[in-house]
């Protein structure tokens, strides 16, 4: 306590000398003169005004570092959020798909014609399967493995919905790029319909190594027994 009342007495002492020195010097004395010669409604505005730039003066530095400090604040947040959402990124990036192996074209035909069988379509309606080729950029080339054109006739627009949901559900590896609707030239209510589905080339995982053969310690152990005879 000795020493913060030390600092107490310097400060006044300090603020006392500075009140002697500013009352002693000609600029104050020419202030006061003046300030006496003014009529009581102007010292009054006076002595208002010194007392709001005393406050302005006093408030100015921490309001300051206040508003300096919600700026740094706001700024950490949004480069915090930033650098978040490149590490999400990154690790959505870094993450290997799961993406199972396509089925063999074969059994991709059958599951296509599984599924032109449970919509029970007529045999017109069904124009066949026939092989494709990529087109657009949507989907790189080098990671296509096939594309197949189903082509369809006289849908209802209840038969595409439910054709195409169930294409799209036969494996995870064979996606549809396209679905080509044109209204049929007999009857225009019913559209003729080219699904294109594309098998992506997924390449097989690598095969797990063999495992290291265990050594045989008995024999170690044999051999040692022998020696020593």
């Amino acid at each position: 306590m000795s020493q913060l009342d030390n600092l107490n007495e310097q400060i006044k002492t300090g603020l006392t000398k500075l009140n002697q020195q500013l009352q002693e010097s000609p600029t104050y004395a020419q202030a006061m003169d003046r300030y006496e010669s003014l009529p009581p409604s102007s010292q009054k505005l006076v002595r208002i005004l010194g007392v709001l730039l005393i406050l302005f003066f006093a408030l100015f530095y921490p309001l300051s570092q206040l508003s300096t400090s919600q700026e740094t604040l706001a700024s950490f947040e949004e480069k915090r959020n930033l650098i978040r959402d490149l590490f999400r990124t990154h690790r959505e990036a870094s993450a290997t798909p799961n993406i199972p192996i396509p089925p063999p074209a074969e059994t991709l035909r059958a599951s296509i014609n599984a599924v032109i069988a449970r919509a029970e379509l007529l045999p017109e309606q069904n124009l066949g399967i026939s092989a494709g080729t990529p087109e657009g950029k949507l989907i790189p080339a080098s990671l296509v493995a096939s594309v197949l054109d189903v082509r369809l006739a006289k849908l209802n627009l209840r038969q595409i919905v439910d054709i195409g949901s169930s294409l799209v559900g036969i494996s995870q590896s064979v996606k549809m790029k396209d679905m080509i609707m044109t209204a049929n030239a007999q009857d225009t209510r019913y559209y003729d319909v080219t699904y294109k589905l594309y098998t992506l080339n997924v390449p097989e995982p690598a095969p797990e190594p063999p495992p290291e053969p265990v050594q045989n310690n008995n024999r170690n152990r044999n051999n040692s027994g022998d020696d020593g005879k």
